[in-house]
């Protein structure tokens, strides 16, 4: 919306507005509505897997979360997705840390989040399912990353802190032993895998929570304003204007945003006071309203996602994993022009940016470990 569509909307808000309303009232419904719409831009910028937009919107979420002294059951809720979804869009990044220990990667923190929302979800098969992948991919992960050493540790700890099944346990520690990237079990529940099943998650959750009250208000004012962007008045605005409901909070008996809000022209929102005034010959800051503290970290200790690589070369080469599909190319290369070609191997197949010399240090690494 431009400025002339924001003043005609301030002005609309403006002119009907004449009761009495308590502020701290108001704070809390708008506050209400902001929650839920960054609850909602989080939920699909995971979808999407734009890791810069959801690192920027957690920011502005966790803020606003944290300052609420009392939090809803279904805004404290929304606060543990978030916990979960941070951590998931995290998971190949086992630098990143949520917890004390370092050595506790996202995947193992996601666990005990998980945990958490287990009575949120009434389907007892996708719970199971999920939380198997995270078990999974926990241990995946780590051997994805070449870090064999932490994938042990990792299981280990798995056996120790959670219910982790008898025969997966099994399973993964001979994935371990092997240090089998490729074992059918990873591959089969991939970290794609247990993307997709918390998309399956989210939608459940927002088909009975909804949340997109100030999504739809804002879609039909800007609607409106599309359609008559000179002819439309004051009146007409109110007229084609109808509030969704919100999640938390009961639907409006009029369909008027001045109706709802019920605000005074120039009355501010929000209070300036402040507790124990910083006075010149004190040398400590402004203190701010204790709230209440909470187990769980929305964001990691860096405050920060993995921001996206820039276009810059490298000055070293960093060593990249051998994809299943480049380890297939390099078998049917070998087979086509026998061992040594790896020039005409490399123009017949796509191995991006490989070289010759990479094509064969990766072959003799194959008939080292018996696998060709």
């Amino acid at each position: 919306m431009d400025v002339k569509a924001a003043q005609e909307a301030q002005e609309v808000i403006s002119s009907t507005t004449s009761a009495k309303v308590n502020t701290c009232e108001v704070e809390s419904v708008a506050q209400s509505w902001m929650i839920d719409f960054c609850f909602l831009s989080l939920c699909g910028f995971y979808r999407e897997q734009n890791a810069e937009k959801f690192s920027k919107t957690l920011k502005v979420f966790e803020a606003m979360i944290d300052d609420e002294d009392q939090l809803q059951d279904s805004q404290q809720t929304k606060r543990t997705i978030c916990c979960l979804l941070s951590r998931i869009m995290d998971g190949k990044n086992l630098d990143a840390h949520y917890d004390m220990n370092n050595k506790v990667t996202p995947l193992m923190s996601a666990l005990s989040v998980w945990d958490c929302l287990k009575d949120t979800i009434n389907d007892s098969a996708l719970h199971d399912s999920i939380k198997n992948l995270l078990f999974i991919q926990c241990v995946g992960v780590c051997l994805e990353n070449g870090n064999t050493q932490l994938a042990a540790h990792t299981l280990q700890w798995l056996e120790k802190e959670t219910n982790l099944p008898e025969r997966l346990q099994r399973k993964l520690s001979i994935i371990v032993s092997k240090k089998d990237v490729y074992d059918q079990l990873l591959t089969r529940f991939s970290f794609d895998h247990l993307l997709k099943n918390i998309n399956m998650f989210l939608d459940t959750f927002l088909e009975k929570h909804p949340s997109d009250f100030l999504f739809k208000a804002a879609s039909k004012v800007v609607q409106v304003h599309h359609e008559r962007p000179e002819q439309t008045s004051e009146h007409e605005v109110e007229q084609n204007y109808e509030e969704p409901e919100p999640d938390s909070f009961k639907k409006p008996e009029t369909t008027t945003v001045s109706a709802a809000l019920n605000l005074k022209p120039k009355k501010k929102l929000f209070s300036n006071k402040t507790v124990r005034p910083w006075k010149p010959e004190s040398s400590k800051k402004l203190q701010r309203l204790p709230h209440q503290p909470t187990k769980i970290k929305v964001s990691r200790a860096s405050c920060q996602m993995p921001q996206p690589k820039q276009n810059t070369v490298s000055k070293y080469r960093t060593k990249k994993k051998w994809l299943f599909e480049e380890d297939q190319h390099l078998k049917a290369g070998v087979r086509k022009y026998g061992e040594g070609k790896w020039s005409k191997i490399l123009q017949e197949f796509d191995f991006k940016d490989r070289t010759s010399v990479m094509l064969k240090d990766r072959w003799r690494t194959l008939k080292k470990h018996g696998k060709v």
